[in-house]
């Protein structure tokens, strides 16, 4: 092709160019930016952490604060939007923004601390209250109580309950 046909061609397409970053950019309806915990509607259950395959969501308990830690850490975010689908509560999002560059890593970090319960035998805290409110919806009111123990004290009871439910058994 010829320079004067190269040049006919791209005055009859027209600009293809975008003003970007001088104008904003749409992007596409099912774009996957951004990705954002409400720290509202968290209820620190590790599923989204589970899922993630790159890790850039971690889940760590601060037994001393009794604390519960959802970090997500956007430097290693793929957007697989695996977070998003596998969340209960559709307490993570993923936003439009795509514009990620920062001077500060901090800008990278977000952190949901969730308060957790105690074990009512053990004293040692086990769960977040908010998982633990979130589970209980789901069984039968004679179980509900259980949800108050951690699975070790759980295991316990429901074996002791067990053994003396059948008539059999001795506590030693």
């Amino acid at each position: 092709m010829g320079r004067l046909k190269l040049i006919a061609k791209a005055i009859s397409i027209g600009r293809v160019t975008e003003k970007y970053p001088f104008l904003p950019i749409e992007v596409p309806e099912k774009f996957r930016g951004k990705p954002v915990i409400d720290p509202e509607k968290c209820i620190g259950c590790s599923a989204c952490a589970n899922a993630c395959p790159p890790q850039a969501l971690q889940v760590y308990d601060d037994l001393e604060r009794e604390l519960r830690i959802v970090h997500l850490f956007i430097g290693r975010c793929i957007f697989c939007a695996r977070c998003e689908d596998v969340c209960p509560t559709e307490a993570i999002k993923l936003t439009k923004e795509f514009e990620l560059a920062t001077l500060s890593e901090e800008d990278l970090h977000q952190f949901v601390e969730l308060k957790m319960a105690r074990c009512e035998e053990c004293g040692k805290p086990f769960d977040t209250f908010r998982h633990i409110l979130h589970s209980a919806k789901e069984l039968p009111p004679e179980q509900r109580s259980l949800m108050l123990l951690c699975p070790e004290c759980r295991t316990k009871r429901a074996s002791r309950e067990l053994v003396f439910g059948r008539g059999g058994g001795r506590v030693v």
